[in-house]
């Protein structure tokens, strides 16, 4: 693995990279399946949610395209001034998270975007341990969320909740 990276950047240094690519760490649990508009915002701009792997479908056609990064938890900071996951997500700190960067936005004519006018570049799905409700928290900016964030701002918050019946000790069920 050391070797597989330390090729990565010699390659990128060739390339005119200055920076090292952040790697993603396999996270612990990855949420998959489908959920229930929860909040009148869901409701209104994307309708249901289907997690997947490779990236998140909404009901009203919306896509987002998506790599999982390391998983955090609901007490890290998203911002230098100190703001949680779970304040934002208005959970508890021991929420988990499954912080996604956006590779792609499709969406419908005729619909706005998860964060209106914005691209939307980062989101984090914050969810208990049972996951029969998830927040999702979308981010734009340049950077990722993080304790010394000044350029990635929360642009939308949306909630969702699992069918009866579709959840377990593992989380969100297909």
């Amino acid at each position: 693995m050391r070797r597989a990276l330390f090729a990565l950047m010699l390659a990128l240094a060739g390339c005119g990279v200055t920076s090292a690519p952040e790697v993603a760490e396999p996270p612990a649990r990855v949420l998959a399946g489908s959920l229930n508009a929860a909040s009148a915002n869901a409701r209104a701009v994307t309708g249901g949610l289907t997690i997947q792997r490779a990236g998140l479908m909404f009901s009203n056609g919306i896509a987002l395209y998506t790599r999982t990064l390391a998983p955090r938890r609901g007490g890290d900071v998203i911002t230098s001034s100190g703001d949680s996951y779970a304040a934002a997500a208005l959970g508890p700190s021991d929420l988990l998270i499954e912080l996604r960067h956006v590779i792609e936005q499709s969406v419908p004519e005729g619909l706005v975007g998860l964060c209106g006018a914005e691209q939307p570049a980062y989101v984090a799905l914050a969810y208990d341990e049972g996951a029969a409700s998830v927040t999702l928290l979308v981010f734009s900016g340049d950077e990722a969320p993080g304790p010394n964030a000044t350029q990635s701002r929360l642009c939308a918050r949306y909630a969702y909740a699992a069918p009866d019946g579709a959840r377990t000790r593992e989380g969100v069920v297909l």
